[in-house]
């Protein structure tokens, strides 16, 4: 059980930081510029670093007792809850962005 809770709670904290990533690079033409020149093109950027916050995240949250303690990982139902908010929460976020931009042309 210990892993799959702190795979969920991995996964809310990759999503949050995904989400802000990409609603960063829709707003600065400059970051995503930066993001073109890591791989070649943004969106490959934005997959392999939410590859990396993922893999990190795990590993930090398995590796230490104190972090998972503090952050209660081992409540799985409050981070299944706290997934389904953040994934809402980037999609809304991510929307209202394009939806503003799209209103401003």
């Amino acid at each position: 059980m210990k892993e799959s809770a702190t795979f969920i709670t991995s996964a809310s904290i990759t999503i949050f930081l995904t989400g802000c990533i990409i609603i960063t690079h829709d707003l600065s033409a400059g970051f995503r510029q930066s993001l073109a020149e890591l791989t070649g093109h943004h969106w490959i950027s934005v997959s392999i670093i939410t590859l990396i916050l993922f893999v990190l995240s795990s590993g930090l949250l398995l590796g230490s007792k104190s972090v998972r303690k503090s952050l209660r990982v081992y409540d799985a139902g409050l981070w299944s809850t706290a997934l389904m908010a953040v994934t809402l929460l980037m999609i809304l976020g991510i929307l209202a962005e394009l939806t503003a931009r799209f209103l401003m042309e």
